[in-house]
């Protein structure tokens, strides 16, 4: 339902009640200027805006963010900060400022209940069964085909299709169910019209795409009843309406295969026995991944830098506004998924569980294993575990990608994983990516949302309710003007800026500290 408040009004302002109502302490009944009750609040310092060099473009100061420092983060108020653009990496939280910034940032997550894999992934999981199950390396399995096909120079044996006896189209027709596959076969053959748009509507991509093959055969006089259609059977086969496998049985191996792979999710904060114990071997995963893939010196991957990256995390597994009910067996917060080969971690995903989804913060793996595209392999394993947790718990539902940035190509791979959906940075609503590419094909900095009247309705255009802690008290920034106008005044923009991004709900639960 559209707003009746103006799409305009995006400028915080300072607005103190002259009166201010009281706010009291639940645990020792006092004006509220005490810090008990606040350790189960989300606590950060503010930092300034920040311009660094960009990884996308390259370009010089051109990544523009706005960022905070958090001690303490609790998981609803990251989901929150997540799904209004918002990012972490180890401690520290960033928001682009997506108008300014060189490469504007979306964040992109997956609906993975109705999740679709493509034939391209479908190939990727093919590969590792084969690797798992049979030790068959791509490159194996293609010279294990060019000998059997070749003979060593002899005709390869024919199949059984190549003596059939001729089969013509109408034949083959006569002996299928009435699917949506064979339904368009048969219009194409007696009708010079197109089907109807409901219809067209029903079929799936590769039934499209065998519509225009169709078309462009019959207009080249290729086609009739009688067309003989041996060759092309198997692909129509492939046509029908069976139900596709999901995605959790073709990821299963066999019993009894040659080598094992096994996925173990550890919690990294706080660090649990497994994580302690496994650090040092997957940091030499990652340091030999940032050094072959990324080509990174090995003093710039080096063990504290790996710690502060991707092990160091502020988000709490406890969370006391989330019941019992809507916790996960594994629980919420920071952890690494380890990926086991014959008892050698080889790669891992880093990543947070929060109420709304699974947030994919980074990935490793030990560059030997690249024919593997782990990568892309590790993307169907973050989904597949999403979908499990959101059997427990439903709210759990979304697989957050990062930040799909359209300005670099080679960061459009995350739009694959379908249906996809990016945030709009006006309104902060979900849109389908196919909806939201043309609009970036035009300019690299667009709404998506179309209703022109619909602005953020979580919006906070006030700095009064905001909570600052100074020497272990609990001030307003009306107290803090008062205090010290000349500090209130060099850190206003902090203050204005922290309400927009983060919204009304988390500006008034995060405490400030300026100490």
């Amino acid at each position: 339902m559209a707003s009746n408040r103006q799409s305009t009004a995006t400028t915080v302002q300072i607005a103190f009640d002259s009166d201010p109502e009281p706010h009291h302490c639940g645990y020792c009944n006092t004006n509220g200027s005490c810090t008990a009750g606040l350790y189960n609040l989300s606590t950060i310092t503010l930092r300034k805006v920040r311009s660094s060099n960009c990884g996308y473009c390259q370009k010089e100061g051109g990544k523009i963010s706005f960022g905070i420092v958090a001690s303490t983060m609790l998981v609803d108020d990251y989901q929150i900060l997540m799904d209004r653009g918002w990012r972490k990496c180890g401690t520290y939280y960033y928001k682009a400022l997506m108008k300014t910034t060189c490469c504007p940032l979306y964040t992109i997550r997956c609906d993975v209940n109705n999740f679709q894999i493509s034939r391209s992934q479908r190939r990727v999981v093919q590969t590792m069964n084969h690797f798992i199950n049979e030790n068959i390396k791509p490159s194996d399995q293609t010279r294990t085909t060019t000998i059997t096909d070749s003979s060593f120079g002899q005709s390869a044996p024919k199949k059984q299709n190549d003596v059939q006896s001729k089969l013509s189209l109408n034949d083959w027709i006569n002996k299928q169910s009435n699917t949506n596959a064979v339904q368009l076969i048969r219009h194409v053959l007696t009708n010079d019209t197109p089907p109807s748009d409901e219809f067209l509507k029903c079929l799936r991509s590769r039934q499209k795409r065998w519509y225009k093959k169709l078309l462009k055969l019959k207009s080249q006089n290729k086609l009739s009843s009688e067309t003989d259609i041996r060759a092309l059977v198997k692909r129509f086969d492939r046509m029908d309406n069976h139900s596709p496998q999901i995605l959790e049985e073709i990821l299963q191996f066999n019993e009894k295969s040659v080598n094992k792979l096994e996925v173990r999710l550890v919690r990294s904060y706080p660090p649990s026995e497994e994580f302690t114990r496994t650090l040092t071997e997957s940091h030499s995963v990652y340091q030999r991944y940032q050094m072959a893939i990324h080509g990174d010196a090995s003093s710039a991957c080096s063990f504290s830098q790996f710690k502060r990256f991707l092990s160091e995390s502020s988000l709490k597994k406890d969370c006391p506004r989330i019941p019992s009910s809507k916790v996960p067996s594994c629980g919420y917060g920071s952890f690494h998924m380890l990926y086991y080969l014959n008892g050698k971690i080889i790669a891992c995903n880093v990543l947070d569980i929060l109420p709304g989804g699974i947030s994919s913060v980074y990935f490793y793996y030990d560059p030997d294993l690249g024919f593997l595209k782990l990568g892309v392999y590790s993307a169907l394993k973050e989904i597949e575990l999403t979908r499990r947790l959101a059997r427990e718990v439903p709210e759990i539902k979304d697989y957050y990608l990062g930040y799909y940035v359209h300005t670099c190509v080679k960061m459009r791979y995350k739009g694959q994983y379908k249906p996809s959906y990016l945030l709009c940075p006006e309104t902060y609503t979900w849109h389908r990516i196919e909806k939201c590419v043309p609009l970036l094909n035009a300019n690299k900095y667009a709404r998506f949302e179309s209703d022109a009247e619909k602005v953020d309705e979580d919006e906070e255009n006030s700095i009064e309710h905001l909570k600052l802690r100074v020497d272990g008290r609990i001030i307003t920034p009306l107290e803090l003007q008062q205090w010290n106008e000349e500090y209130f005044f060099y850190i206003l923009d902090r203050f204005t800026m922290l309400a927009k991004f983060v919204g009304k709900t988390c500006a008034n639960r995060l405490v400030i500290d300026l100490n």
